[in-house]
């Protein structure tokens, strides 16, 4: 055994469950238990240091970067890298680095592309009354990203927090990155006055579009974003990972800015039939619990003799593991292998834990795969380790932690766009739609909600689209050979479709019911609608003293004239002079139906529904009380 390697180590002692176990609720129970609280000590710090920053502003910022990352600066503008540094720091990293970060990079990119397309688009249409809806997308105008520095290097971080907001269309990414002096400082020291700096996760930021880094972190660094500063621009939503005091700064500034999510300790659960080598499961379950001794491991398999072996694996690979000390920890402290009834089942528990990755280390994990609902990332199959998610596969690797998946989503274009409702209402549509606000507000007691509502549907009567008809030369014909084409040739209006059948059916229904009349309205000598009429006294099922309006089409291109108000008085007319005593009508149960422009003449709603429409009369004076 050579000098550095570790001597004999006990096995790991892993908590083990098994479904079919009267205990298995009572110790799932405790090792779903995490307890998200914040220190009182941490949140008190990060609170002062907010306020401070806010109130004043790039002083604030200096002094904490000094006293926490040892980073001595006379002002702001020697923590912002320029252009030429990100520049350097990509020149200086080796060629394979280089092409690592470029093909993860295109990558990501390609794969938030996609996602652009699928869920990052606004639409629009016009309903009935020619009222135009829809939905705007438009990307925030400037965003921060917090990226762990110094020794910790994360470029995927950069890659995977900044190229989806690029793809979004966000004008400018700010990028804040803690560069603390280790040691002593001074000339001696390699990271200098401007501290450790680290050359993947700049050059990361050069190939991800970055647009300004300011080399300040902690809480300052998250103020300084969220409020601005007299250097640093205060952006719309702050995104990344970080320790408490991050969490913590990012948890007190939501609301002034937007945050991707309060990140919890790392998290895999792999499903397994047994299938894939125990080997790669159980390093796939140490590339969680390296992390921290707070990351969280799970094994669900049915295969008993699997699990075992994959217990056997994790004993005979920990010694050779550079971080075994946190990995041990994290295991024996959150994590266990779980052996479960089913391969079903085992999907119905993981649903429960709602996992940050999810594996699917099967034969067949398309088959699954559709039982799963909650996870923040889903691998399918065994050569789909999470690592491959964590850096190049392409989705994002920002994802719900700690059961948040049940509602959370990974980071993604989405979430650096926002979404505006479009609403344009025509003239036709505010008598269909004001009439139900007014109502709706009144019922809350919003009176000027429903005047709101009303005024424009007083001002829709009154703004006719063009020239008023003339009633001189408004007549009612019957529909005969010389009218009939131009009457086939009317247009039902847009918002009456559904409501008016075209004239081609009403002359076809009209021609087999005796009791009907066919007339065509004209203007001089255009036809600009058409009307049923039908006689109700002729009725063989329910006879009444009712000329009874079957059918009112006013043109298209003619509505909003009076058309339809004049041909209602003829109507009233021809009833009294024939000797009705009411005139009746119906119209479809609906709120965009005509019933408001029926009642302006006088008709009453008569209660009855016939076949889903509404009955409404006009009763007519008794001449002979007269």
């Amino acid at each position: 055994m050579s000098a550095g390697s570790p001597g004999p180590q006990a096995p790991v002692a892993l908590r083990r469950l098994d479904t079919a176990d009267a205990g298995f609720e009572a110790g799932f129970a405790r090792l779903r238990h995490w307890s998200a609280e914040a220190d009182e000590a941490i949140e008190a710090r990060v609170a002062a240091i907010l306020a401070d920053v806010q109130r004043r502003g790039d002083a604030a910022v200096l002094e904490y970067t000094a006293r926490f990352d040892g980073l001595q600066a006379a002002s702001m503008r020697e923590l912002e890298l320029t252009p030429t540094d990100l520049d350097a720091a990509l020149d200086a990293i080796t060629p394979a680095q280089r092409r690592a970060l470029e093909d993860a990079a295109a990558r990501v990119r390609a794969y938030h592309l996609r996602q652009l397309e699928a869920v990052g688009r606004g639409f629009s249409y016009r309903d009935r009354d020619g009222s135009l809806l829809g939905q705007k997308v438009t990307p925030l105008d400037r965003v921060g990203i917090y990226v762990p520095g110094g020794k910790a290097a994360y470029p995927s971080s950069v890659l995977m927090n900044a190229i989806p907001a690029q793809v979004a269309g966000v004008r400018e990414i700010v990028m804040v990155v803690p560069t603390p002096v280790r040691g002593a400082g001074g000339p001696g020291d390699p990271g200098g006055a401007h501290g450790e700096k680290n050359s993947l996760v700049l050059a990361a930021a050069r190939i991800a579009g970055v647009s300004r880094v300011f080399t300040i972190g902690g809480a300052q660094a998250v103020a300084a974003l969220a409020y601005g500063t007299a250097t640093v621009p205060a952006v719309d939503k702050i995104t990344g990972p970080g320790n408490a005091y991050v969490a913590s700064a990012k948890r007190r500034v939501f609301g002034q800015v937007g945050i991707d999510m309060i990140a919890g300790p790392s998290e895999i659960l792999v499903l397994a039939d047994g299938t894939t080598p125990a080997e790669w499961v159980a390093m796939d379950l140490f590339s969680q619990a390296e992390h921290d001794e707070l990351a969280q491991s799970i094994l669900l398999s049915p295969d008993r003799a699997y699990v075992d072996a994959v217990q056997r694996e994790i004993d005979r690979l920990l010694p050779g593991m550079p971080r075994r000390d946190v990995i041990r920890a994290s295991l024996e402290g959150r994590g266990a292998l779980i052996v479960t009834r089913s391969m079903g089942e085992a999907c119905e528990i993981s649903n429960r834990v709602a996992p940050e990755h999810l594996e699917v280390s099967a034969r067949e994990p398309r088959r699954w795969e559709p039982l799963l609902r909650h996870a923040g990332a889903i691998f399918l199959g065994g050569y789909a380790s999470e690592s491959l998610g964590d850096y190049c596969a392409g989705p994002n690797h920002v994802l719900p932690t700690s059961g948040t998946a049940r509602f959370s989503s990974p980071l993604g274009v989405y979430d650096f766009q926002k979404r505006s409702s479009l609403i344009e209402v025509s003239a036709a549509g505010a008598q269909v739609l004001g009439p139900v606000a007014a109502e709706l507000a009144y019922g809350e007691g919003l009176q000027a909600h429903a005047r709101a509502a009303e005024l424009r549907l007083d001002d829709a009567l009154r703004a006719p689209a063009a020239a008023p008809a003339d009633p001189a030369s408004f007549s009612v014909r019957p529909v005969d050979r010389d009218n009939a084409d131009a009457v086939m040739a009317l247009k039902v209006a847009a918002e009456q479709r559904g409501l008016v059948a075209p004239p081609e059916r009403s002359l076809a229904q009209v021609a087999y019911e005796p009791r009907g009349r066919a007339l065509a309205l004209l203007d001089g000598d255009t036809v600009v609608g058409m009307l049923l009429l039908y006689d109700s006294r002729q009725d063989d099922e329910k006879p009444a003293n009712q000329l009874y309006v079957w059918r009112l089409l006013v043109d298209e291109g003619r509505q909003r004239r009076g058309y339809g108000r004049l041909a209602m008085r003829w109507v009233v007319d021809e009833a009294r002079r024939l000797g009705y005593a009411a005139v009746g009508l119906s119209h479809v149960d609906r709120p965009d139906a005509a019933g408001g422009f029926y009642e302006k003449l006088g008709f009453a709603y008569t209660g009855e529904v016939d076949d889903g429409e509404r009955k409404m009369v006009l009763q007519l004076p008794d001449p002979e009380a007269a």
